[in-house]
Formats: structure tokens, sequence, C-alpha cells
């Protein structure tokens, strides 16, 4: 089996699988704020946060800087790949940000008051994440289709 020799294979997929994870931490936490349960929802949304941003920094951003950019977006900057590859960059850093921001305004405070006037915010943070997440899953399959041929 080529896939499991291939460390690039196995580390890009258990990247996408724990984006799947955090994706379902995410919908957990909207359902507890939907059931009010406003302290299990950022206990549950940091914890989302804390879990993609050890996965930025350990694969997603390494990655570009040091293949994605230099193997596809120098030498041909409107390839596919290169396009979706700065979507994604793009998409996933206004999400980080965004989730950073929130979660950081709340610092675990039991008062609430501020987090509803966040709320606008919050959508548009998953929204964008959800964007991200869905050219990272293009990207994934653009690179896990050349990894496996070559």
């Amino acid at each position: 089996m080529a896939f499991l020799n291939n460390s690039v294979a196995l580390i890009i997929t258990a990247n996408l699988v724990i984006q799947i994870a955090v994706l379902f931490l995410l919908a957990y936490g909207y359902n507890l704020k939907r059931k009010l349960k406003f302290r299990d929802h950022g206990i549950v949304m940091s914890t989302a946060l804390i879990l993609h941003l050890i996965m930025a920094a350990y694969v997603m951003i390494p990655s570009l800087v040091f293949a994605v950019i230099k193997e596809y977006i120098i030498p041909a900057p409107l390839a596919v790949t290169s396009i979706v590859a700065i979507i994604h960059a793009i998409l996933g850093s206004i999400a980080l940000a965004f989730g950073i921001w929130l979660v950081a305004s709340w610092r675990f405070r039991r008062d609430f008051q501020g987090c509803f006037s966040r709320k606008k915010y919050m959508l548009k943070a998953l929204a964008v994440w959800v964007a991200s997440l869905i050219f990272g899953i293009i990207l994934y399959s653009l690179f896990i289709g050349s990894v496996l041929k070559g």
C-alpha cells in the first residue's frame, strides 16, 4: 500500500480527519448554545480552536511555507492547486483570527453579556471556517492525487 508508506499522505490525511473532528466539535458547541448552555458552548468552542491551532501550527502553516508556496504557488500562481491553496490559506487565516479573538475576548467568564454582542461575528467565523474547510478538502484531493501518483 503506497498510501501507508507515504508519510506526507498520512500526515495530511490525519490533519483532515482532525479538521473534520473540529467540525463536529463546532456543531456540538453550536447545539449547546441553542440549548442555552453558554459556558459549555464556550468550552467546546475553545477546545475546537485549540485543536485547530495545534494543527495549523504543526501541519498547515509549515506545509504552506515550506512546500505549497515553493512547489506550487511560485512556479504556477494561476494553476488550480495554487488558487485553491491561496483561497484556503486566506479563509483559514481569517477564521483563525476570528476564533482567537472570540475565545480571547470571552476568557472563560461567567458573565455572558459581552458574548451576545459578538454573536454576529461567531456565525461569520463559522461560515468562513466551513468555507476554508471545503477549500481544504479540495486541496487535500489535489495533493493526495499527486502524492499517490508520484
